[in-house]
């Protein structure tokens, strides 16, 4: 399990192609800098050749980049992924620029795949765009796409097993607006923009608790679309005799259930890495586990929990997780039950497949407490998979 930290923003991507590493070209949506007063050009220094190899290259992210981005490498070397947040997947659009090719990932990033690949060596040197971009039409192209020529920043250098020619990545140090340059004989930006698919809220199912016998009404306001629930809640919501083993009887039917099941859609969710954890596939069951027991689930609460999520985790390389704070759960889901619980406990994971080893904040988890009327709740979304309706 690694335990390190980045920042990651939600992601769409937009291809522009510019010049002799390019193909066509299109609308690039970054906004023009600025006015900047111009400085002397400097010099191009002497290409630095990496030596080492690209996978030790992507254990050394420099902060500057690994705040905003995240890079893994295919086990054939094939492919280098550049990824803002995760979200759900879109259609993939692919593109050839000439020195590579790069196409939609499933967090709304870029894949990139060198004509003359496997990727081989990797670095990461410290130059403007300037000092690596000969073509004053690239340039000019790159200042009017919004980049700043002369600020210093950490560009990631590779090469090909079959070419060895380089190619540089800078990346946009513009939070809201994350994008990639790939600089090679020309320039090609890889833009990245916001997801336009909802993410599916899997299973959240919320077991009542009370300390007695009683009739308990329980209202649930979504800010998304409900698109399933059992018990069939009324107008008023559900309106259930709750016992304190669990058991449900809805007034409505007089059917028995142990708890109460919805599922919906959100726009909102991604995951931020300081908060998140990031666990090997199969490292899944003793994680879940021990989430289990910091949220206070029950032996049977924490099957039903393990046993619904593990299949989507535990084939993956790794897992990228977060349990969501209860608050900014809550504003998305908000719960009004009467009579008013003494506690409640919502554990809320968003996770997402990832290919290798990730920086993380890697942070305790809160350890809950139950009360004499206990609301435990359960449910989350994986936003590697694809959106709802898909």
């Amino acid at each position: 399990m690694a335990h390190q930290s980045i920042s990651w923003v939600a992601a769409r991507a937009l291809l522009v192609t510019l010049s002799a590493c390019t193909a066509t070209s299109s609308e690039f949506s970054l906004p023009p800098p600025a006015a900047q007063p111009q400085p002397t050009p400097t010099p191009t220094p002497t290409a630095t050749v990496p030596t080492t190899s690209v996978e030790d290259a992507l254990t050394q992210v420099p902060g500057s980049i690994a705040s905003l981005y995240q890079l893994s490498l295919s086990t054939d070397h094939q492919e280098l992924t550049i990824d803002p947040a995760p979200v759900a997947v879109r259609s993939v659009r692919d593109r050839k620029p000439g020195g590579f090719s790069a196409h939609d990932s499933a967090a709304g990033g870029k894949v990139i795949t060198l004509e003359g690949g496997p990727f081989r060596h990797g670095g990461w040197v410290r130059a403007s765009l300037r000092q690596r971009v000969a073509g004053a039409a690239e340039l000019e192209s790159l200042g009017r796409a919004g980049y700043d020529l002369d600020q210093q920043r950490d560009l990631l250098v590779v090469d090909g097993e079959a070419d060895p020619a380089q190619t540089v990545f800078a990346f946009s140090a513009d939070r809201a607006k994350l994008g990639v340059v790939g600089i090679c004989t020309g320039v090609t930006m890889l833009d990245f923009g916001k997801p336009e698919r909802p993410i599916a809220v899997r299973k959240p199912v919320i077991y009542l608790h009370p300390a007695k016998t009683q009739r308990v009404q329980v209202r649930l306001e979504l800010d998304g679309e409900l698109t399933a629930a059992y018990p069939t809640p009324g107008p008023e919501g559900w309106d259930v005799i709750a016992a304190p083993d669990g058991t449900l009887i809805d007034r409505t039917t007089g059917r028995r259930s142990n708890y109460l099941f919805w599922e919906g859609t959100a726009r909102d969710f991604r995951i931020d890495p300081t908060r998140a954890h990031c666990v090997a596939g199969d490292e899944t069951v003793p994680f879940l586990e021990d989430a289990c027991a910091r949220f206070t689930l029950s032996q049977t609460e924490c099957t039903d929990f393990i046993t619904y999520w593990l299949p989507s985790m535990v084939g993956n390389p790794y897992n990228l997780i977060e349990f969501v704070d209860q608050d900014v759960y809550g504003r998305y889901a908000r719960l009004n039950i009467e009579p008013v619980p003494d506690a409640v406990i919502r554990s809320f994971m968003v996770f997402a497949r990832v290919e290798s080893p990730v920086p993380v904040g890697a942070p305790a988890l809160p350890q809950r407490n139950r009360g004499a009327f206990t609301v435990i709740e359960w449910g989350g979304a994986d936003l590697s998979a694809p959106s709802p309706g898909r």
